[in-house]
């Protein structure tokens, strides 16, 4: 399903994408034990450890840890087409250095629940993008008003989901439930009714942490 979530509007500056091109050489023979990602602040690749990043996240709070996850994760590998939507999670992102929307969000997802953020907070939310037009995937903080920020692959910004006016919601899910839009509000659906990159989202959920 978002195998074309590829936003046309969405380019990395030049430098980053050299970078990470060179990166891309020594990742097929390294273990995603170690990653490098570009960091926007001091204009320098840093390379890390999965667990190294974990700490470095458990070091921040509340939306603070979100933006550093979100941007360490978004400028650690490339948004490019897939043919064939294999769903990644953090260590194959990183190793293979592309992948779907979906794949950063579930990269996002595992981290920040291994550094002490509670599951109960983050959801994925499947859209049609209407600037492209086609589906995205991005994933969701739910603050204690209620509300939802939204960490987007393509931006480092984490805009309110109110305020992101591009995407028509159609699905939200976590590890145990999903919820279809339907009449300006969220649903209960059985997870075996949604399909997304050509799988039951039933055989997907208890999978978000081990991909």
């Amino acid at each position: 399903m978002f195998s074309n979530c590829l936003s046309h509007r969405v380019r990395r500056q030049l430098v980053r994408i050299v970078v990470l091109a060179v990166i891309g050489l020594h990742a097929v023979a390294s273990h995603a034990a170690s990653f490098v990602y570009w960091d926007d602040p001091t204009a320098t690749a840093i390379t890390l450890t999965r667990t190294q990043f974990v700490e470095a996240a458990r070091g921040y709070r509340g939306e603070a840890r979100l933006a550093f996850v979100n941007r360490v994760v978004n400028n650690a590998a490339r948004q490019q087409f897939e043919k064939i939507d294999t769903w990644k999670g953090f260590d194959r992102l990183v190793r293979d250095q592309y992948g779907d929307c979906e794949d950063f969000a579930i990269a996002k997802y595992q981290i920040l629940i291994d550094a002490g953020t509670s599951a109960n907070r983050l959801d994925f939310l499947a859209a049609d993008d209407k600037l492209t037009p086609t589906y995205h995937a991005v994933l969701r903080y739910r603050r204690d008003d209620g509300s939802h920020l939204i960490l987007d692959n393509l931006t480092p910004m984490m805009l309110p989901q109110s305020h992101r006016t591009d995407l028509a919601p159609i699905v939200t899910f976590d590890s145990g439930k999903a919820q279809i839009y339907r009449d300006g509000a969220f649903h209960p659906v059985d997870p075996a009714r949604i399909v997304l990159g050509g799988q039951p989202l039933s055989q997907r959920l208890p999978k978000l942490m081990d991909y």
